[in-house]
């Protein structure tokens, strides 16, 4: 789907958020998507699984229009939660790629279930709505309208921008914590997203502070971030990393320091958090996610008889980034924790 470049004339502004219609709707084709439905008026409760399916229940793919007719995200007073909903979000910055890249295409876009403690589950019913409607229909149905779509995640390419293996591809995420915005190389091959480095990412959240910025000032940083991007960066960065041989013990080093950051950061002991300086509270893995990234590393280096690259290992790193596999808030601050960390280990300059 390609939102087409603006061609009105001099003189007249381009609408606020571009018109979608509805042939230029695709469904996730995200890896972990692929065999999901979406979801559809009257019927918001997950298909029934295969055996062996697993984690795939977590994620469901969408259209703009489903994302449109569902309920806003709001507090217990009724404001609208972050400041925006996530339909005029991804509206607003496929707008900015169409201005700058002149080109872009919603690839994916698709809500997760997954279930957090802090911020509860990623879809909500609006008890009030759901009751009024079955009363008035006399039905057990809920409405679409009551549905609430706490956890958006949306991948929109900049097509002008690609190689064989990699093109440059902007992510949305939008969950109840607030706002994240990053852009990077996308690899065809596998999907994964590349945040290499700070000025790739933007985030409403997690800034120093528990206030969220306010999301004036949050779409002006994205407008910097986007202008500032250089889709040939990231290429190099990527071509450094592939010329980068890691050997056997350098794998293993790399999974004991990972662990051990993982150690500092959900440490009780301030003496012991503070031993990790410069990667804030966010670790670039998670303790079942470093086994994971070791059992990638194991069969990588299998396969390859051995001869691993800094790629590979970012790579392994990568495929666990993804919303069917983790808890959609932390995924681009970990990735971008991942390369802050072998950046400084190899000297990236990212």
């Amino acid at each position: 789907m390609t939102l087409s470049v603006n061609t009105m004339g001099a003189g007249r502004k381009a609408p606020a958020i571009p018109e979608i219609s509805n042939e230029d709707i695709l469904l996730s084709l995200a890896d972990e998507n692929k065999r999901v439905l979406p979801i559809s008026t009257n019927n918001v409760d997950f298909m029934p699984l295969e055996p062996g399916d697993g984690y795939m229940a977590k994620t469901r793919g969408i259209t703009m229009q489903q994302l449109q007719a569902s309920s806003d995200l709001t507090d217990r007073d009724g404001n609208l939660g972050n400041g925006i909903n996530a339909y005029t979000l991804i509206g607003q910055v496929a707008q900015m790629a169409r201005e700058i890249h002149a080109e872009c295409t919603i690839t994916d876009l698709f809500v997760a279930d997954n279930k957090n403690r802090a911020l509860g589950n990623g879809i909500a019913i609006n008890k009030q709505l759901t009751e009024m409607y079955q009363a008035q229909h006399k039905t057990q149905a809920i409405p679409f309208k009551a549905t609430t779509f706490n956890r958006v995640f949306c991948n929109i390419q900049l097509t002008r921008y690609h190689t064989d293996t990699h093109v440059a591809n902007i992510v949305v995420a939008y969950n109840q914590r607030g706002l994240q915005v990053g852009i990077g190389a996308h690899c065809h091959a596998c999907r994964n997203q590349s945040i290499l480095g700070a000025n790739r990412l933007v985030s409403s959240y997690g800034n120093g502070d528990r206030t969220n910025m306010p999301v004036d000032e949050f779409m002006k940083a994205v407008r910097l971030m986007m202008q500032g991007y250089r889709f040939v960066d990231d290429l190099e960065a990527l071509r450094k990393m592939s010329a980068i041989p890691i050997t056997q013990d350098e794998m293993s080093q790399i999974v004991g320091e990972l662990t051990a950051m993982r150690v500092c950061c959900d440490s009780s002991v301030p003496q012991v958090r503070q031993l990790l300086t410069g990667q804030g509270s966010v670790y670039p893995l998670n303790s079942s996610q470093i086994n994971r990234f070791m059992e990638s590393l194991l069969l990588t280096a299998t396969r390859k008889h051995g001869e691993l690259t800094l790629y590979d290992v970012y790579q392994s790193a990568t495929m666990l980034y993804k919303v069917a596999s983790m808890d959609l808030p932390n995924i681009l601050p970990q990735n971008q924790s991942f390369v802050h960390f072998i950046s400084e280990r190899y000297d990236l300059g990212i």
